[in-house]
């Protein structure tokens, strides 16, 4: 079969990009890696005519243009990700923070639902819980969060020794109840602000805690039921694990550096799960994150 040529100026045809599809089909290595290449360089002017090649007969090509569709969504999540507006100190909105957790589930996973679906959910939470808040000290808010997302909706602590994308996935974690103490943290972090609370990641080794902000803050921990801890408690933790500076892990996190933690839970859980172009995708993530 002859082998499509050059790029139009003004773009590939409809018959460029079918045989170039056809292509796909093909067992030499080499012709199908160079077709592939040249249909993401089109971009998306390929994608109706690859989405017809995810239904096709022929299997190889099934199989390639369904392979090239979940490619093209990687690459729009890391583009959306990479335009991103997160605040720069502890205290951000929401939309952002979720928006950034979604993008980087969408490169890990499909079907994920986009940020609106996820954030009713969550909404209706704080909804409820700005409402029970209202004239009531911090203590007690922390303790309204708590039972609202623990006892209510039933969120807890999974298995840390066998990180899980099930555990790790903010949409997965709010289907299965049960996740890591970021994602959990992360839910905390978004129906709290919601609710009309200022609040702010905290990192701890192998651990994570959320900062509600007042007169006096108050450390929860998501993780253990949403448990009230003291400063004493995470001191005694710290040393426990070998960790002297004690202040230097009690800061408040910037939503970048959440977004960090979470994704760098991701990339461990999906370690053994994703191909070698998504773990690169991660990898851009980071960069983006770690540099702007």
């Amino acid at each position: 079969m002859k082998q499509p040529t050059g790029d139009n100026q003004n773009g590939p045809t409809p018959s460029q990009i079918a045989a170039t599809i056809e292509l796909l089909g093909d067992d030499h290595g080499p012709l199908v890696a160079a077709a592939r290449e040249r249909l993401l360089r089109w971009g998306a002017v390929v994608l109706p005519q690859l989405r017809e090649g995810a239904e096709a007969e022929a299997m190889q090509v099934r199989s390639r243009c369904r392979a090239l569709l979940r490619s093209f969504e990687v690459r729009e999540a890391l583009q959306r990700f990479s335009r991103l507006r997160l605040g720069r100190s502890g205290r951000g909105g929401a939309p952002p923070l979720l928006e950034g957790a979604v993008l980087l589930s969408k490169m890990v996973r499909t079907f994920v639902p986009d940020a609106p679906e996820i954030a009713a959910v969550l909404k209706r939470e704080a909804n409820e819980l700005r409402v029970a808040c209202v004239g009531r000290s911090l203590p007690t808010c922390a303790r309204l969060l708590a039972e609202r997302l623990h006892d209510r909706l039933g969120l807890r602590g999974g298995d840390t020794t066998n990180v899980d994308l099930d555990q790790t996935l903010i949409d997965r974690v709010l289907t299965v109840r049960v996740g890591l103490p970021v994602t959990l943290s992360l839910v905390y972090l978004l129906v709290a602000r919601w609710a009309g609370m200022s609040v702010a990641g905290v990192a701890m080794p192998d651990h994570f805690l959320v900062r509600l902000h007042g007169t006096r803050p108050v450390l929860v921990d998501p993780f253990h039921a949403g448990r009230t801890i003291t400063k004493v408690d995470c001191a005694r933790y710290l040393r426990a694990h070998g960790h002297d500076q004690v202040r230097d892990h009690l800061r408040d996190l910037t939503d970048r550096e959440v977004l960090i933690h979470y994704l760098r839970s991701l990339r461990q859980a999906a370690s053994q799960r994703v191909v070698p172009e998504t773990q690169q995708t991660l990898g851009h993530a980071l960069s983006l994150l770690e540099t702007t």
